[in-house]
């Protein structure tokens, strides 16, 4: 080798040391930037040349920049990020949810529901008082009203689910957008080359772990770099490409999600959105189901007793709320509802229904448990008898068809007081004992502590106790749940940072190291040249 082969050799020093100092400083730099991986410089021997009696070495070349990053923590990260932020929508959702049933706040329908009884029990202690009929009607208008804001109140929380499914929809496309921007680029740098763009890589984590936590979803790498997201086994991200997640309204005025004209809401468990839907189904499902279902008994109940009563004015057959009435959901393309009504109030099970059919019958199922009620041969306009319920369906059916038969969801709605005079109370049960009679306001008095069929043969207060719990221990369960996966996702982070984290101390020991060898190698260049200006001067 010629004395030009120092001058190569101290170069190659002098390069390697400053790319080692960039890569230090990038460190320190992004030493407190979220999401940075700590990169290293990995340095190799340069390749030597052949003499006749061996090699001899060419000095040092940079081969790799390596990203400290550990893929399989990564991974149960992002699961974990996912889990979080279930529990997290889910926590703030039914806690709102708790505080509409919070009796000790003095809110909910307890109270009021004990006074209206009370007021009955004081009706029966002196039946021909009217102002102790008036103060009765005026305790039933106050139990109606705390219904309604209670059900308000729960719509309120429901509207505010879907108000955040749409705007959480919106962030996930943007970020899906930003992720196919870097799917390019990363492609773009790494073309050709086994390098990789550790920043860009960085930042598209810090994407990744973004969406996480707003929606379920499972992602892999191309072999070009790029990755590829999916939600509910389906392309949100491919490539360079997105496909944009859409919000659309179904029959119950909830919003569905759709990707590639696809409903892939009940796929959805995990993130934000994941949480939503599952509290907007408990709330549905729980919560408002059984108040729905407890002002829907207290009408049967008592509209039964009262119809068959007298009032002072000896009047009967009077309802004393407003009658229940049917909620039709229809889901057919060629047939439709054509009446419906509550035959027979004492044969009412206040279950929820669904009507399909095949080829040729009709089937009477129960929403809740899939039984069949009753079934038969579908005739257009033929009556269809249940539980106390007719209805009729005309037109042309097919097996895709379905009607959903609810009691309940209008019982809130239409819960009202029916007796307008107080006159009308049906306090006695005959019209020869007028105005003593009490026994039929004792009747409605004794409901209170009367075990109810359709509520499970609970009372009316041990029903409604049980909704309180029951959307307690929910909240209570998604609070100690995101305690958890809090605590989880910590202890996760922490472990991904003593790999990915940038440690000062050991920066600022490498400057020194780095720059003590760009100095040698300065020095052997100066050296080389002193060499061969000697050389010249001979």
């Amino acid at each position: 080798m010629s004395l030009f082969g120092l001058f190569d050799i101290g170069k190659s020093a002098i390069f390697a040391s400053q790319a080692a100092l960039n890569v230090t400083s990038h460190n320190i730099a992004n030493a407190n930037t979220p999401g940075f991986s700590r990169q290293e410089i990995i340095l190799d021997i340069a390749s030597p040349i052949s003499l006749g009696r061996g090699y001899l070495g060419r000095g040092v070349t940079v081969s790799n920049i390596r990203r400290h990053y550990d893929k399989f923590v990564q991974a149960q990260l992002l699961g974990q990020r996912q889990n979080y932020g279930r529990s997290l929508a889910l926590d703030q959702s039914l806690s709102q949810i708790e505080q509409v049933f919070n009796e000790a706040g003095g809110m909910g329908i307890g109270k009021p529901l004990s006074d209206f009884f009370n007021s009955w029990q004081e009706v029966a202690t002196n039946p021909e008082d009217r102002a102790q009929r008036t103060a009765l009607l005026e305790k039933a208008e106050n139990l109606t009203l705390v219904a309604k804001k209670m059900q308000d109140n729960i719509a309120d929380t429901q509207d505010q689910i879907n108000k955040d499914i749409k705007n959480i929809t919106e962030e996930i496309n943007s970020l899906a957008g930003e992720i196919a921007e870097l799917n390019s680029k990363i492609v773009f740098m790494e073309a050709g080359s086994t390098k990789t763009a550790n920043d860009l890589r960085d930042m598209r984590e810090n994407l990744l772990n973004e969406l996480s936590e707003l929606v379920e979803f499972t992602h892999y790498e191309n072999q070009d770099g790029s990755i590829n997201v999916a939600v509910g086994m389906r392309n949100l991200v491919y490539g360079e490409s997105t496909n944009a997640l859409q919000v659309n309204m179904n029959n119950d005025l909830n919003n569905d999600l759709y990707l590639e004209g696809v409903n892939i809401t009940s796929m959805i468990n995990k993130g934000k959105l994941g949480g939503m839907i599952a509290a907007r189904s408990d709330i549905e499902a729980d919560s408002l189901k059984d108040l729905r279902k407890l002002t829907a008994s207290l009408t049967k109940e008592i509209n039964l007793l009262h119809r068959a009563g007298y009032g002072l004015d000896s009047s009967t057959g009077n309802n004393f709320f407003n009658p229940l009435t049917l909620s039709i959901e229809d889901y057919s393309s060629g047939a439709s509802v054509t009446s419906s009504s509550i035959a027979n109030l004492s044969a009412l099970t206040l279950q929820e229904y669904e009507v399909s059919f095949d080829a040729v019958n009709y089937y009477v199922k129960d929403a809740d448990t899939g039984s069949t009620v009753t079934s038969g041969a579908y005739v257009s306009g033929n009556t269809i008898s249940f539980n106390g319920i007719d209805i009729a369906i005309t037109g042309t059916v097919s097996p895709a068809d379905t009607f959903f038969i609810s009691p309940l969801k209008g019982s809130i709605n239409n819960f009202g007081v029916a007796v307008s005079d107080a006159n009308k109370v049906a306090a006695a049960s005959s019209n020869t004992a007028l105005p003593g009679d009490n026994t039929n306001a004792l009747s409605i008095a004794g409901l209170f502590n009367t075990a109810i069929g359709n509520l499970g043969n609970l009372t009316f207060t041990d029903f409604y106790g049980g909704i309180v719990s029951t959307t307690g221990t929910m909240s209570g369960a998604a609070t100690d749940s995101l305690s958890f996966d809090n605590a989880l996702l910590k202890e996760l982070t922490n472990k991904q940072a003593s790999v990915s984290s940038v440690s000062l101390d050991e920066e600022a020991m490498n400057l020194i190291r780095f720059q003590r060898a760009f100095e040698a190698g300065a020095r052997l260049i100066k050296v080389t040249d002193e060499l061969l200006e000697t050389i010249i001067n001979i």
